[in-house]
Order: structure tokens, then sequence, then C-alpha cells
């Protein structure tokens, strides 16, 4: 079923808050891993949540009056981070973690978010009625999963370097 315009506010205003609370959460795990390697992996994967948050805004302008207008109606990152955080910290604490969470058990739960978007996101593409967003929601798809392995990748490495390993 073909995403209608009404709902168009909500699929963008959704997207923009997965996005961000991904960057946030990525941003947490920066701060408490110790070696750079695995701090820039996750810097790295905060700043390409945050490309897909401009490359959303950007194909929602180029569908006209009513990008526009659904751009102006959610302000954007900067109004949404608190509400991105908040959701975060519900999901958090709807897999048992908080504050005081190890590293590795923010891994497991970064890896199945990053599981979850890439299923929400196909069905976003395969039910986007214009060409763009389809194209979009599917690289989506794509880079989610690459997020995942990436992870995955520095889960195994913490795993590794372990003394209880």
């Amino acid at each position: 079923m073909p995403i209608a315009p009404v709902d168009l506010e909500q699929l963008v205003r959704h997207t923009i808050l997965s996005e961000v609370a991904a960057m946030s959460l990525y941003t947490r795990l920066a701060n408490s891993v110790v070696h750079d390697d695995q701090r820039g992996l996750l810097r790295m994967l905060a700043a390409a949540e945050e490309s897909h948050i401009g490359r959303l805004t950007e194909l929602v302008g180029e569908l006209g009056e009513e990008g526009a207008r659904v751009l102006g109606s959610i302000g954007l990152v900067a109004g949404l981070r608190l509400e991105a955080d908040k959701q975060l910290e519900d999901q958090l604490a709807a897999f048992g973690l908080g504050v005081a969470s190890t590293v590795r058990e923010l891994l497991h739960f970064a890896i199945a978010m990053e599981a979850k978007a890439g299923g929400h996101y196909s069905r976003l593409a395969a039910e986007a009625a214009d060409e763009r967003l389809r194209a979009f929601f599917s690289l989506l798809v794509e880079e989610e999963a690459g997020h995942a392995a990436q992870l995955e990748h520095l889960r195994q490495m913490l795993e590794a370097s372990s003394p209880t390993g």
C-alpha cells in the first residue's frame, strides 16, 4: 500500500527520530570505548546516521509544497533531539539497559536496532509511491545492514580483547 501524503510527516518524523537516536547511541558508545580505532568506527557510524537525516531532508524538500510543509512542521533535528534521546532511553529500558550498561550490552542492543531499522526501511521502500523515496529507503536498508556488520565486528574485537574472552 503506497504511503499517503498525510503520512509523509509521520514517516519523516519517525525516520529522523530513529536516526538521531542511533547517532546518540553511537556517540555514547564512542565515549565509552578505550581504543582509538573502536572510537573512530563508532564516530563514523554516528556521522553516517547524521548523513541519512541530511539526505532525507533533501529528498523531502524536492517533493515540492508538501515536502516544504512537512519539513517546516517537524522542527528538524534540533527540535527532535530531546525527543530522540527520550526514545533511546525508553528503548534501552525496554531491553533492561541503562546508565550502568556495559559497552558489550549496548553493542548487542545497537546490532538489534540496526536489524529492526533495516526491516522498517525495507517496508517503507516497498510502500513508497515516490521513486526517489523508494531508492532512498532501499539504500538505507543496505547501509543499516553494513552498520550491523561493523558493530558485530567491533563486538568480536571487544570479546577477543577481553581477559575473560
